[in-house]
């Protein structure tokens, strides 16, 4: 499955050429990132998946929706959570712990998707998830795009991600990235850009 085909199945009919600095982001997060990721930023950029599954994307404004500061956010949480001893969840290894999950995505009803950064190698990072209620864990046997090919055509198979209720292949809802007054998250500096020759 190649995130050109992705795009075609999720309605894009060209790239929206989302642009980011690999270096700066890796660095950043101290590990290589896996290539269709980068692809797949590359030709969606920010946006959803029928206002419900959203990808994180680095470089931009919103603290919500940016991969380095979602990474940020669950640490914060789970310190949080073991500061005042609740134990209601279960407690998952979090990136660059070794094996650590390193959170790219999320849905509306508090559902995160996580890569398990298991081996040396992201390209072959398996997908795990996290449902917002309840401590079962699901995961997916494949990387990244195959992950969301078969999230668009309903067929990804962990319990506690809805099923679609519209239109198979779901659509994806482009965005800019842009923080917005009022909305979640705070507001970053964004270095993320859509090139515009």
């Amino acid at each position: 499955m190649s995130v050109e085909q992705l795009a075609c199945d999720a309605g894009l009919s060209a790239p929206r050429r989302f642009l980011v600095d690999w270096e700066r982001v890796e660095a950043a997060l101290g590990t290589r990132l896996p290539v269709d990721y980068k692809e797949y930023v590359h030709w969606f950029g920010p946006g959803d998946f029928d206002e419900y599954l959203i990808i994180c994307v680095p470089g931009v404004e919103n603290s919500n929706t940016e991969l380095e500061a979602r990474l940020a956010r669950e640490h914060h949480g789970a310190h949080l959570l073991t500061q005042i001893g609740l134990k209601a969840r279960r407690r998952i290894p979090l990136f660059p712990e070794p094996g650590g999950w390193l959170p790219w995505g999320f849905t509306t009803g508090g559902d995160g998707l996580y890569w398990v950064t298991s081996g040396g190698d992201p390209d072959r990072w398996t997908i795990a998830g996290r449902p917002g209620r309840g401590t079962d864990f699901g995961y997916f046997d494949g990387c990244f795009t195959q992950f969301l090919h078969a999230f668009i055509w309903d067929v990804v198979g962990m319990p506690f991600i809805s099923e679609a209720e519209g239109d198979v292949p779901v659509p994806f809802a482009p965005d800019t990235g842009e923080w917005r007054e009022g909305g979640a998250g705070e507001r970053l500096a964004a270095y993320g850009r859509f090139a515009t020759d």
